[in-house]
């Protein structure tokens, strides 16, 4: 049955039903991510979370190693490029040799997905997956359940970082649609029994819903908050313009992911919660992973990755750059040397005031998209979900002048047509309700700004321009 199916047929459900389909939903999550994988993976990195910079190096080199190998033995498409390359992948010792071997860009994983595959596993025990679409090339992905429990693991020895443990009850802010859109009275929420959480809606962020959200906040002892920072920042902009106190129920710490965590958002939230906020930056593909550690530095994860820097510009100290990413946890569908598209700096030197000794990252430069503004005031964030399954566009990018209306351009690729548009704009209006009009227009490429980035929502509402408060002029 269609995903757009389902979602009206959830939609229709009383609140207290819902919850029983997420709680479901959360333990089928919970046994994917959180089983034995996660906890020996759990253990291992825990083990080597302090090693000095010469082991950390031999710890990473290894498991590049096997992952050359493993790519070498079982996946098509490397057995192909090392032997048209002539590549020997035993003689490639270190990170710092991995020059040797082409990049592998998003396109090519598009149209060579199916020989990207390791012949190693059995189809039935594989999880599917999808990337993001706006701002490039949405991907058909694959995992195992050890690269979901590698991923979990890595999130969670962040946050015991922080003095958290699994089971903590948390507050989530991502992009499920578990509220429908037409929902007019509380709660705007949804429980997640299994994994602890319970999942706060995005898309009911309008100020007559906000007080909700605060209140819901104030009383139920969220140990920590997790999600969008675009997000949290909407509910923590309106703690602060309403002298809200969140005393005893502040969190202990947020953790935000999946966006770049921009200055204004951090200061915000933190003058809110009075919480220190701690960042991931990790991929759908499982290619990379870096966190902040309580010093507020970007540590790649070293067990997960190794991350490489193709120079745009470079200082005695750092080189900024295209991350290129290199995953070890995905032997499913490893990913070598991966044009990710994101931009970082990364210091030459490591070391931290917190001990740990892997690379440093020093800046993030990645998607920096518009709100969406509906009709009824709601500002909506990271809207790159609509275009998750829509594997027939190249790209896409929103367009906002008019608090009725959008303007979605759209490049499509060959098959494109009613069919794939008419999935689109369910899951348009799953998130943004009936209200506001949807336009579409067929281009060939999508332009760039001035500066040669993507922006994927651009909006000219002073409600949903993306942008520290102090820059507000209209």
């Amino acid at each position: 049955m269609a995903r757009g199916v389902l979602q009206e047929l959830y939609d229709r459900l009383p609140p207290g039903v819902q919850d029983m389909f997420v709680a479901t939903a959360g333990w089928r999550s919970y046994r994917a991510r959180f089983g034995s994988h996660f906890r020996a993976n759990l253990r291992d990195i825990s083990r080597t979370d302090f090693l000095d910079a010469d082991e950390v190096r031999a710890d990473q080199d290894r498991r590049l190693a096997e992952t050359l190998r493993w790519a070498a033995d079982t996946v098509p498409y490397y057995r192909e490029l090392f032997r048209r390359e002539g590549i020997d992948p035993a003689k490639i010792r270190s990170v710092e040799e991995l020059p040797r071997i082409p990049f592998l860009d998003k396109e090519t994983v598009r149209l060579r997905g199916n020989d990207l595959l390791s012949d190693g596993f059995s189809s039935r025990i594989l999880i599917p997956g999808r990337s993001s679409g706006t701002t490039g090339t949405a991907l058909r992905l694959v995992h195992t359940r050890e690269a979901l429990g590698w991923e979990y693991a890595v999130i969670w020895r962040q946050r015991g970082w922080f003095g958290f443990l699994l089971g903590d009850r948390f507050a989530g802010f991502g992009g499920q649609p578990v509220v429908p859109f037409e929902q007019q009275e509380p709660p705007f929420w949804r429980s997640d029994l299994a994994r602890g959480r319970v999942l706060f809606s995005l898309y009911h962020m309008k100020p007559e819903f906000l007080p909700y959200y605060a209140a819901e906040l104030r009383q139920r002892g969220y140990l920590f908050w997790q999600g969008y920072p675009s997000s949290i920042a909407l509910v923590c902009e309106y703690l602060l313009e309403n002298g809200i106190d969140l005393r005893t129920a502040a969190p202990g710490a947020v953790f935000t992911s999946s966006e770049t965590l921009l200055d204004f958002h951090r200061d915000r939230i933190v003058q809110a919660t009075r919480a220190p906020v701690a960042d991931r930056y990790g991929n759908a593909e499982l290619s990379v992973s870096a966190v902040q550690c309580p010093e507020g530095r970007y540590h790649v994860d070293t067990e997960f990755c190794a991350l490489e820097i193709e120079p745009h510009e470079e200082g005695p100290d750092w080189v900024r750059g295209e991350v290129i990413a290199t995953g070890f946890a995905n032997r499913a569908m490893p990913l070598i040397r991966y044009r990710t598209g994101d931009v970082a700096t990364l210091r030459k030197q490591v070391g931290c005031p917190c001990g740990r000794k892997r690379p440093v990252v020093e800046e993030l430069d990645g998607r920096i998209e518009d709100y969406v503004v509906t009709p009824d005031g709601r500002r909506i964030g990271r809207m790159d979900h609509v275009f998750k399954d829509a594997l027939l566009v190249k790209e896409a990018q929103i367009l906002q002048t008019a608090a009725n209306a959008i303007l979605v351009r759209i490049a499509p690729r060959p098959g494109y047509g009613p069919d794939a548009q008419a999935r689109i704009d369910r899951e348009f209006r799953a998130r943004l309700g009936r209200d506001i009009a949807v336009r579409y227009e067929l281009v060939d490429a999508i332009p760039r700004e001035a500066n040669g980035k993507f922006r994927a929502v651009i909006s000219s509402l002073a409600g949903g321009r993306l942008r520290a408060p102090a820059d507000a002029s209209d």
